[in-house]
């Protein structure tokens, strides 16, 4: 089963909430306003896909996936 890990690069993310929106499990908003990531690491399928489109919705392509 594969396994990724998960990144947000804040210098990129506009905060504008579309990864907490579609996975609240692995994103919340952080004190600053932008994205901070509650799940680093992950072979959920379900997860993935939910990471993945997070990180395909995110309008300046903050969200960083990597596959282990």
């Amino acid at each position: 089963m594969p396994k990724i890990t998960i990144k947000v690069d804040k210098e990129k993310c506009l905060g504008c909430g579309s990864c907490f929106t579609t996975a609240p499990e692995i994103f919340a908003i952080d004190v600053d306003g932008k994205a901070k990531v509650l799940l680093y690491e992950t072979d959920d399928q379900s997860l993935i896909e939910k990471a993945k489109m997070s990180r395909d919705m995110c309008p300046n392509g903050a969200i960083e996936i990597t596959e282990l």
